[in-house]
């Protein structure tokens, strides 16, 4: 197995401005790839096996599925009859493309032709693999992760993300800071954090000592911008995903202040609960090039790096609610039925094998559905919601192995 990148662009964590060539930057952004995180054996049993499609075959005829991972190359090279029935898609996690050697496509996060372009020429021998401007941030069950009803909005800006460096949380303390100066209000703000050794007192106060040390740094710097953290943010080490609807639901607005990540689920889950997003312009501003955040009004994009424009978005956002329709344009371009359908239709493969085909219409076409169903007992739609999730999403070698091995039974793969 190669080994995958694993250098931190760090230089463009906080710093929105850069006199280096974009090829340079994006080679950066390219040393590092969270693949390398899952070559070693401590995390065998932490990497995902994701199913978008299955392989079918019905009256005959034969069709490849889809999987993404973290590891596409290390199921692969386990497993390497995998490719007769699925295309391997590798995911980095990350704004960096992939360094697989095995897949047959690269999550990339945006369309950027340019980059792209420079990718390829500098990687010929990955001159054929298609590139998704996708992740696995965007295969979110937009039906699961929805508004919950009857749910008043009583909190101003909800965040979740960690507290390590990348996610810039000193900046939403001082955008804060700025709006109290500025608005006379201290806004209502709940963060969970996503990490269990966060210990928050009953009275709200917080103890970051069990924290990494870079999470420790960012804590401390928070409290030297707002003193009484208790009155500006309540943070919350954990939310269970089942639970998340309703802090997105309640909060009239969700910020991120990351400059440079992967595609972000958090801005995905808050704009499916239909509440919109405040991001900064320039957030992976050299990734995706002119590729959106999100389309139409589903947010706002803060126009500087800075605490007082950031602390004016907030204000705009939370004081016009009526100016913005997240979840209708979540549903309209994202959702796990777009997802599947943007792959589906990158694939030649597929518009020439799939009977009847139609473009961005996958869970509509008759001998797809007809087919699952001789399979797996669902409906096409049925299987991309998860209906029978041990078929379509495990964790692990273990489950990775057991899973493979039904479909190779399946499909007569010995």
């Amino acid at each position: 197995m190669k080994k995958k990148n694993d250098k931190w662009p760090t230089a463009h964590f906080d710093n929105p401005k850069s006199d280096k060539p974009i090829e340079e930057i994006w080679d950066e952004i390219d040393g590092y790839t969270f693949e390398s995180v899952f070559e070693g054996d401590d995390k065998i049993e932490d990497f995902d096996f994701v199913i978008p499609l299955p392989p079918l075959k019905y009256r005959g005829k034969v069709l490849k599925g889809l999987f993404f991972s973290q590891a596409a190359d290390r199921i692969v090279e386990t497993f390497p009859k995998i490719k007769e029935i699925f295309f391997p898609i590798a995911n980095s996690m990350f704004s960096s493309y992939p360094g697989s050697e095995h897949a047959d496509l690269y999550f990339t996060c945006y369309k950027n032709e340019k980059r792209e372009k420079h990718f390829k020429q500098k990687h010929p021998d990955k001159k054929n693999i298609i590139m998704l401007p996708l992740q696995d941030a965007d295969f979110l069950n937009e039906y699961k992760m929805a508004p919950v009803f009857n749910t008043p909005k009583t909190v101003d800006v909800f965040c979740v993300s960690t507290v390590y460096p990348v996610k810039n949380v000193p900046m939403i303390a001082r955008a804060l800071k700025e709006y109290e100066k500025k608005y006379n209000k201290i806004l209502k703000v709940q963060y969970a954090i996503g990490n269990r050794d966060l210990i928050v007192h009953e009275d709200k106060s917080i103890d970051y000592s069990k924290l990494r040390f870079d999470a420790q740094e960012q804590l401390k710097k928070v409290e030297e911008i707002l003193g009484d953290v208790r009155k500006y943010i309540e943070f919350f080490p954990f939310i269970d995903y089942k639970d998340l609807p309703k802090y997105y639901t309640q909060a009239r607005c969700c910020v991120l202040a990351s400059l440079l990540e992967g595609k972000n689920r958090f801005i995905s889950e808050a704009r499916s609960c239909n509440t919109p997003v405040i991001v900064f312009s320039d957030f992976n501003k050299y990734s995706r090039g002119d590729y959106p955040i999100f389309f139409k009004n589903s947010g706002e994009y803060c126009p500087k790096y800075d605490p007082i424009y950031l602390a004016d978005t907030i204000h705009k956002v939370i004081t016009n609610p009526n100016d913005y329709e997240p979840r209708k344009n979540y549903l309209m371009y994202n959702g796990r039925k777009n997802f599947v359908n943007t792959i589906v239709d990158s694939i030649p493969y597929y518009i020439h094998n799939i009977p009847n085909y139609k473009p961005n219409s996958i869970q509509e076409n008759l001998w797809v559905d007809l087919a699952m169903q001789d399979n797996y007992q669902l409906s096409t739609y049925d299987f991309i919601y998860g209906r029978n999730v041990a078929i379509q999403h495990v964790r692990g070698m273990k489950n990775v192995s057991s899973l493979v091995d039904f479909f190779f039974k399946r499909f007569g793969i010995k």
